[in-house]
């Protein structure tokens, strides 16, 4: 097994809008589909990713009220549909689109299976996306077989927290419970022995995450499907994203805990999800 670390990846407008109920600059979805995109161009296969958080600057403008009276930028659409645009009184003119944008600073690290090229990386890292946003730089890419002989940068993991969702309630209602409570933090003890558990997880930067989607017509082939890199037209269905909670921890306050990693699965035939590989100790 071999670890690939891309670190401070500077990401222009990436899209922050999570489905139709939030905006959200946490892209776990978006950074496992990268991965898996980098295996195919440099013939490796990733089979994990875990994710540090260094910036986000969401793209907007705010009111006298801070965040609470955030407005996206708006984007007008480039083509019209059908030849007529729907919700503009003006037939002559593009409507917008609903759209949130922001930029990122992440560093991702990788668990491959197979031999890295560095240089192959990096050109790929010139063309390459994160949920649509270009990259703009990166630091120093690196490449070992142990991963303490990784130079990970401080920030913020980012970890799972569907455990604050198990209730016998709507999993809305839980999420936005979740997302509005109010952030208390865990007291550590004042010394540590070798061998003690790691200290509780501050309870606080809990942001909604598409963690995966359920589709909502069978698989069959359709016209204008994106073609493959070799030329094949896969199959296709439609689908609607699936939001989780996630949180962001500091380097600091995670401590010893596992790498907290991100890998895709399907759950069933028409669910396909990405989750930890280990549970994080709740707070």
């Amino acid at each position: 097994m071999t670890y690939l670390l891309l670190p401070r990846l500077h990401i222009r407008a990436a899209n922050a809008l999570a489905g139709n109920a939030a905006i959200s600059p946490a892209k776990v979805m978006a950074c496992v589909l990268f991965g898996h995109n980098l295996g195919l161009k440099i013939n490796c296969r990733p089979s994990r990713v875990a994710i540090l958080h260094h910036d986000a600057q969401l793209l907007g403008e705010y009111g006298s009220d801070g965040f609470y009276d955030f407005h996206p930028q708006q984007r007008r659409g480039a083509t019209f549909i059908d030849s007529v645009d729907y919700s503009s009184k003006n037939p002559h003119a593009l409507s917008l689109q609903p759209t949130a944008s922001c930029h990122l600073t992440l560093s991702l690290l990788f668990e491959v299976r197979g031999g890295i090229n560095i240089e192959r990386v990096k050109r790929f890292l010139r063309t390459a996306r994160i949920a649509g946003g270009n990259i703009d730089s990166h630091g120093e890419i690196e490449a070992a077989d142990d991963l303490d002989a990784l130079h990970l940068p401080k920030g913020f993991w980012l970890i799972e927290r569907s455990d604050l969702l198990d209730t016998d309630g709507s999993p809305v209602d839980a999420l936005v419970t979740a997302i509005g409570r109010k952030s208390v933090r865990a007291e550590a003890p004042e010394t540590r022995n070798p061998g003690d558990p790691p200290p509780p997880l501050p309870d606080s930067w809990l942001a909604a995450s598409v963690l995966g989607y359920a589709m909502t017509t069978p698989f069959e082939p359709r016209a204008g499907v994106r073609q493959t890199d070799d030329g094949e037209t896969p199959l296709h269905a439609f689908c609607e994203p699936l939001l989780g909670l996630v949180q962001y921890v500091s380097t600091k306050d995670y401590g010893p805990r596992p790498i907290p990693w991100w890998e895709h699965t399907w759950l069933q035939d028409d669910v396909f999800v990405v989750r930890q590989t280990q549970s994080i100790p709740s707070v």
